[in-house]
């Protein structure tokens, strides 16, 4: 079965963070988390089936008063994200 979401680890102010995403397809959501803290949800049912009424969803965040952007890319099985802090793109983690 595949992953069902991704993490980073982000250095902020000389502090590391963990953001968590996590895809629930059986609650049709998606779930950002810093450091185990809800931060944002996105609708993520309607895009794994394809249907295109949501673009693609953008979550708005901050750690440590840093803005922060998930972006989300759906595809018709899997997801893809991209985790900008500060306007840099951050490299997930490999697992």
């Amino acid at each position: 079965m595949p992953r069902m979401g991704k993490s980073w680890t982000v250095k902020v102010r000389g502090r590391k963070h963990a953001v968590v995403v996590k895809r629930k397809p059986w609650l049709a959501i998606g779930v950002v988390e810093v450091d185990g803290e809800r931060v944002g949800m996105f609708p993520a049912k309607a895009l794994s089936m394809g249907i295109s009424f949501f673009p693609n969803p953008e979550v708005h965040f901050e750690v440590s008063d840093v803005a922060c952007v998930l972006k989300v890319q759906p595809g018709m099985f899997t997801y893809g994200y991209e985790l900008y802090v500060d306007e840099k793109l951050v490299e997930p983690e490999v697992v």
